[in-house]
């Protein structure tokens, strides 16, 4: 599939995740008018507050006024607080990066790392710790781990805080970043360590990796020069992938951890009933998904050029 083809399409998901997102409004058992003019409102201030929001016009003639808000940097107004929707989900962003890049270094180090290791050294105790770890990573629910962490090494140890996100330099933001990103990135990092192993196997019993062994050259320079390239293209997607999702926030992380993300606005919103914040916080998560899954695409011919050769581009 080539440009030309990939952006339209990521255009048209975009578009339908936007219909989605607009038909929330219906689903979501809440009058906007009645929340706005509160439980005690006359059904004449409720009308009015109806037409006000555009209530009372055609359905079609209200998605396009939606869609032409959205394209204009008008996502709406909290009924909450009356701040708009798109600049309040903006202001938890940064919270919500932080935890993301945390939990794909987690996703690296280990997942990656233990990846390597369990294929350079195939039944031995590195293999079988590995295997072990996968096993703990795909049981262990998120959130328990989190409170597991918070048990141990904030309440316990009192190595760490108890929750929130850091306000000082550098030092602060890992200090209070430690536990969530470990809460995300051990359970993540299973399937990367997997996923890994199972494509460097794979790529280490080929043919052009006996033919590099059969010239005399080092173990490590065919598994790291050759057969972790052609290995961490799948890897790679699902990084992608992952990152998206996590930009969109973390809702059950952000929670136990008082993290003011994406994540932890959703939360809140859904108590409330916030229509639109609501309605933001997924659009939000679904337009970091369409953006990275496209840039991903679009990167594929600079880490493998065959596909390069192929004309993917």
């Amino acid at each position: 599939m080539n440009l030309l083809r990939r952006i339209p399409l990521a255009i048209g998901v975009w578009l339908g995740v936007a219909a989605i997102v607009f038909a929330l409004m219906y689903v979501i058992p809440a009058d906007p008018a009645r929340i706005l003019a509160g439980a005690q409102a006359d059904p004449q201030t409720v009308a009015a507050i109806h037409a006000q929001l555009g209530l009372d016009r055609p359905l079609l003639v209200r998605f396009a006024a939606y869609l032409g808000g959205l394209l204009h940097g008008d996502w709406g107004q909290s009924y909450l607080t009356g701040e708009p929707v798109l600049g309040t989900v903006l202001s938890h962003f940064p919270a919500t990066l932080e935890l993301a890049l945390g939990a794909l270094v987690v996703y690296l180090t280990f997942g990656c790392g233990l990846g390597i290791l369990a294929a350079s050294r195939p039944g031995t105790w590195a293999d079988r710790l590995a295997s072990f770890f996968v096993l703990a990573g795909k049981s262990v629910p998120s959130f328990w781990l989190g409170l597991v962490l918070l048990f141990l090494f904030a309440s316990q140890l009192a190595i760490f805080p108890l929750g929130g996100a850091g306000q000082g330099g550098l030092l602060d933001t890992v200090y209070h970043l430690a536990l969530p990103a470990l809460t995300l990135g051990l359970s993540g990092a299973a399937y990367y360590m997997r996923m890994l192993r199972q494509g460097l196997a794979a790529e280490l019993g080929s043919d052009y990796v006996r033919t590099a062994r059969a010239k005399g050259i080092g173990e490590g320079t065919i598994l790291l020069k050759h057969a972790l390239r052609n290995a961490i293209l799948p890897v790679f997607t699902l990084l992608g992938v992952d990152f998206a999702q996590l930009l969109g926030g973390a809702v059950l992380t952000e929670a136990v951890f008082d993290w003011p993300g994406i994540g932890q606005l959703a939360l809140q919103s859904i108590a409330t009933l916030d229509v639109p914040m609501i309605m933001g916080t997924v659009l939000f998560a679904a337009t970091a998904i369409v953006a990275i899954n496209l840039a991903v695409d679009l990167a594929y011919p600079l880490i493998d050029p065959r596909l390069r050769d192929r004309g993917a581009l």
